[in-house]
Formats: structure tokens, sequence, C-alpha cells
């Protein structure tokens, strides 16, 4: 039987595939063979798909193939056992989330995970199946169902550097089994890890030192370079490719409609070269785009770059036919930027770095957030090229310091986190309201103080929602969840990312304490930011975002530009009030002024800005 929708568009991507594969198998003699055998992958993938999700593809593929960059998108991330217990619990969460907004919920640490340490789930044992703990593969399956009901579609990890060593691969390749070691890479001796290690980066030099694992059932040393437990996978193997894409493929037939692509700079590996941000390692990401997308277009890939700055926008791809890669990315340079100008009060290094990079391409959006899962990655503001945004060592030091609260005078509370051996700075942890500074006003019972971290926290989400992509709330981050300092007590809290990784509390809508009322008032303004957003088509990830240079060092200001409006976010990054020059508003805006900040009336007449204010301003028709 004829498959009218898959053979149109293998018709329509066959040719890229083909591309991307010659350029990662260069010197396959069988070519042919692996391009059919991931058509059929694809093709099988089809044919297997529910009438549900085909009705999802038809329906996408008609309406909006693009519909992840709607001003309505708004995202929520959260481990599913911290934020209600398991995938039960999770439906009876839908409520909650659809009353904030959201339309995308991603879940972390789902897949069959190694027991014991995994760093937090990421160390996958088996890829078809779910933890335990939260619920069997086909009660995710009915999760999934359930949130597309509700406008919510379903996001998970698919980690794509590496699998457990308990992996039925790895067990095997163990064993002895040649075919499986090839699945790996695996050396006799230490004398290609030698070679290979200084050219590497220590991704955890504090509890994972060095990139290559002795293993004595087989005698060989394997390349891990997260931790021991979490063996590299060889895409020099076609079969490899093969496999994690048949893989990909039942979870999207099970209703999951975004892939979190995990580690994707690090998924091709070269010897004599970092082995991070390869040209191979792009076409890796491009055979998985065109592969999904005959077989699921309604599925969206999203690109896990923890790179430099320079190379983030990379990961989408071409806007044209060819070599597209992931729709979606986290800015993760736009976040430490933001959490920068929030520790110095100056926005023009932020401003200058993200006006600097080149825009994204069409037909994808960004991931912006204030926090995440992870510490936040200082090294994404720094740059080697010397571009004149690169922040100094000097300052990044200062940055880590200032979030450890190691500062004189910072509001934060947060902890430093895995320091490179040879490079002066670390990552930070912490959750929104411990590091903007919300934590240290309780302790101290300081009204004012608790006031000002309200504001940072919401200029933390305001700025995000302004701009162009889906804006991402953190779990917890809504209600001013404060730090776990009991992390290293949990089951699996290895690292000190657990720090912000503490469960929701279950009864603070009832709670009067002054943390839980100010979680409360802070659940209240996002819910407000997230309805004024969904109420401007100007806020549609399609139109671009354009930095603006102003006559006040405090003030982040950006311009979004739709065919029928103008909007300017201006965000002051201080505590005290600035003034904005009037006549830069109006040569942007024209002098009829219309002040859409959602979270007051305050006019606009004086041109002034809040401590810690964000506003949103159009041109009054």
């Amino acid at each position: 039987m004829q498959n009218t929708g898959f053979d149109s568009r293998l018709h329509r991507l066959e040719a890229d595939l083909e591309e991307a594969l010659a350029v990662v198998y260069p010197n396959q003699q069988d070519l042919d063979v692996w391009l059919t055998r991931l058509v059929d992958v694809a093709r099988r993938a089809y044919e297997a798909r529910p009438d549900t999700l085909k009705a999802l593809d038809d329906r996408r593929e008609k309406a909006d193939l693009n519909w992840f960059q709607s001003e309505q998108m708004l995202g929520y991330m959260c481990y599913p056992d911290r934020f209600a217990g398991d995938f039960k619990g999770l439906k009876a969460k839908i409520p909650y989330l659809q009353d904030i907004g959201v339309t995308y919920l991603h879940l972390l640490s789902v897949l069959k995970a190694r027991g014991g340490d995994s760093d937090g789930g990421f160390a996958i044992e088996d890829y078809l199946n779910t933890n335990a703990n939260l619920g069997t593969i086909d009660e995710l399956e009915a999760l999934t169902a359930d949130l597309r009901q509700a406008g919510i579609s379903l996001c998970l990890d698919f980690v794509l550097n590496h699998t457990a060593k308990e992996h039925k691969w790895a067990l095997r390749a163990a064993a002895g089994e040649k075919s499986y070691q090839d699945y790996y890479y695996m050396y006799p001796d230490r004398s290609i890890p030698d070679q290979q290690e200084p050219l590497l980066e220590q991704v955890f030099p504090a509890t994972a030192p060095g990139n290559f694992t002795y293993v004595d059932a087989c005698k060989k040393w394997v390349w891990t370079t997260f931790y021991p437990y979490q063996w590299d996978l060889n895409y020099h193997n076609p079969a490899v490719l093969v496999a994690m894409l048949e893989k990909l493929l039942v979870l999207a037939n099970k209703g999951v409609e975004i892939f979190r692509l995990d580690a994707v700079i690090y998924i091709w590996k070269e010897l004599g070269t970092p082995s991070r941000n390869l040209p191979q390692t792009h076409a890796l990401l491009q055979v998985f785009r065109a592969v999904v997308s005959m077989a699921a277009p309604a599925v969206a890939l999203k690109a896990e770059a923890v790179a430099g700055a320079r190379h983030i926008t990379k990961y989408f791809g071409s806007a044209g036919s060819r070599k597209r890669e992931c729709q979606l990315a986290y800015h993760n340079a736009a976040m430490a930027a933001l959490w920068d100008s929030l520790a110095t009060g100056d926005v023009r290094p932020a401003a200058e770095m993200l006006q600097a990079l080149p825009q994204k391409p069409e037909g994808t959006s960004w991931i912006y957030y204030a926090r995440c899962h992870d510490d936040i990655g200082w090294g994404a503001l720094r740059d080697r090229q010397g571009a004149g945004w690169g922040a100094s060592e000097q300052h990044l030091n200062y940055l880590w310091r200032f979030y450890a609260g190691e500062v004189e005078g910072s509001f934060a509370r947060g902890e430093r986190f895995q320091q490179v051996p040879g490079e002066a700075y670390a990552g930070s942890n912490g959750t929104l309201a411990s590091l903007a500074g919300f934590e240290a006003a309780l302790d101290a019972n300081d009204d004012e103080a608790m006031d000002l971290a309200m504001k940072r926290m919401i200029l933390m989400h305001a700025v995000p929602m302004a701009l162009d992509g889906i804006p991402l709330i953190y779990m917890g981050d809504e209600i001013a969840l404060l730090n776990d300092y009991n992390y290293d007590k949990n089951p699996g809290g290895q690292d000190g990312r657990w720090l912000h990784r503490g469960a929701m509390p279950q009864d603070f809508e009832v709670i009067n304490t002054p943390h839980a009322v100010a979680g409360r008032v802070m659940l209240a303004a996002i819910k407000q930011l997230v309805a004024a957003r969904k109420a401007m088509p100007t806020l549609n990830a399609r139109n671009p975002v354009h930095y603006l240079p102003v006559n006040n060092t405090h003030v982040l200001a950006f311009m979004r530009t739709a065919p029928e409006h103008e909007m300017l976010c201006l965000a002051n990054f201080s505590g005290s009030e600035q003034a904005v020059d009037p006549e830069f508003i109006q040569s942007i805006l024209g002098s009829h002024v219309l002040d859409k900040n959602p979270l007051d009336d305050n006019s606009i007449a004086e041109w002034k800005l809040g401590p810690y204010q964000c506003r949103w301003l159009f041109k009054k028709n």
C-alpha cells in the first residue's frame, strides 16, 4: 500500500539525507546500502505510527510546520518525580500547567537509567523503557495523549552521545563481542587515549576527571566524556546511527513531540581534534532531521549545545531545504549574559555579544530561560577568537564568586561548580530565587531586600518572554523555590547541580509563611506575563530581535519587528530608578507610545524604569 504522505516527503528529503550521509561517511563504499536502510527505518516508523499522530502530522504540515514559533508557546521543565511523583501524578498536575499557560512540557530523567549514580538520569540503560518509579512506557504513552488533549506537547531527553555501561550493547561489548565493541570507542592500551587526552576538555573535572576508562572485563580503554559509567557511542559505525534513529522514532510514535538531543556537540569524535562542534556533528544532525521529518513531521528536534556563543546558531543548520538541523536550540549564552548583567548592573557586554551573534535561520526558534537543571556555564561568554564582546578570565572569575556569595555586597546564595584545572572560573549552581537574592532576604527578614529580589526574579522571566523564541520556566522558579542544601543526602544527588533540583512543595498554595506568600505573588506575576505575551503576535519567534544602544549602561534595549507592529523592550538591570532618553524612544516608536507593561499601569510619560523593571512598548496606532 502506497503511503502518499511519506512518499511525498521522501521525494523532497532524500537528497538532503544522501548529501549529509556523504559528509559523515565519505569513504563508506556501501553508502547506498546505508541510505536504503535509513529510508526503510523511516518508512517502517511511518507505517507503525498511530492514526492520531498521523493526523497531527497532517495538521501541522497543512497549517504550520513552524508551530513552535507561536507567541502562544510556553515551556515548563521539571523532574517528574520531584514535581508530581510519577506519571499518574503528572496527569493530575495538568490543570496547574494549563493555568500557567504551558504548551510544552519537558520531563527530565524519564527513560530507564542505570541504578545508583546516573548523571541525573542521563546514563541510559534502556531507551525504550522508563524508570520504574515513574511508571511504565505504556503509562508514558497515555500521558502524552492526555497532555496533547490539553494542548501541551511533551519533550523528552534523547541521549545521543553515550549509553550506560549497563546498556545491552555495552554488556555485549564488555563480554568481548567485536560487533558491539564497534558501537563504542575501545582501545587495547593507553597509546591513543594518551595522545587524545590533552586535546579534550574536562566536563566534570571534580567528580569524573579524564575522558577514558579502563574496562577490566574486556581489557580495553573506553572513551567516556562524562562519567566512567557512560560509554561514548561510535557514529563512525553506521549501524549505531541506524539503531539510534530506530529508538528515537519508536518514542516519537509513543507521542513524544520534541526531543532534546543531549550533548550534541560531542557526538562525532576525530582523533587529533578536541572532538567538539565538528563538521560531521552537524551532518549527523542533518541525517536525524531528514529521517524524522520523513516519518513524523510533527516532531521537532532541540539541540542542547552547551558551546561558546559563536557555535550555538550553527545547530539550526541553514534555512534552505538542505542542511537543516534542529528546529529548536537552547540559547545558553543569552541566559549567562542576563545573569552577568544582573550581577554587574551593566548591560553593555550582554548587548554587544547578543547583537554580534548571527540571526537564527527562518523556521527555527530559540529556547530562552533564566534557569534550567544544569549550572550556569560562564564559558558561553568567553570568545577565544578575540571578539570585542568576549569576557575576560578575570570577569568570569568574578561572576562565579558573585553567585557563590563570595563578593562583598552580593545578594546571591549559590555554589561554584566544577572548577576546571588551569581555568580561572567555574560554573554556578542555585535556584533562580536563591541566586536572585530572595533566600538571603528571607534569612535577614528584610522586606525591602525581598521586594528587590522579587523584582529581579520577574525581570529574569520578563526579558526571555519578549525575545524571539520559546520562554521556558524551570520547575519551582514560578513560586520562588529555594536551594536544596540536603541534595547530597538524596539518591543520585552526586554533584552540586542537585542544589537546584529540589522537590516541588505540594502545599504552598495554603501555607502562610512569608516564603509561601511570596511564592503565590510570584506565580501571579508569571501568569500575568504569560497572558500578556500570548496576546502579542509581535512576539512570534519568526519576528527578529535587534539589540539597540541606549544612553544608559543599566538598560537593555531591543526591538521586535513584525510586519504590522514594532515593539521596544526596555529592561533595567539595576536596583535604582533609571531614565531613558525620550528622543531615543520616539526615534523608534514615534511620539505616541502604548505601554503594555503587563505588571503595572505606571505612565511612561516620565520615560523612567523602576528598579529591575521591564517594559514592553508599542507604537500607538
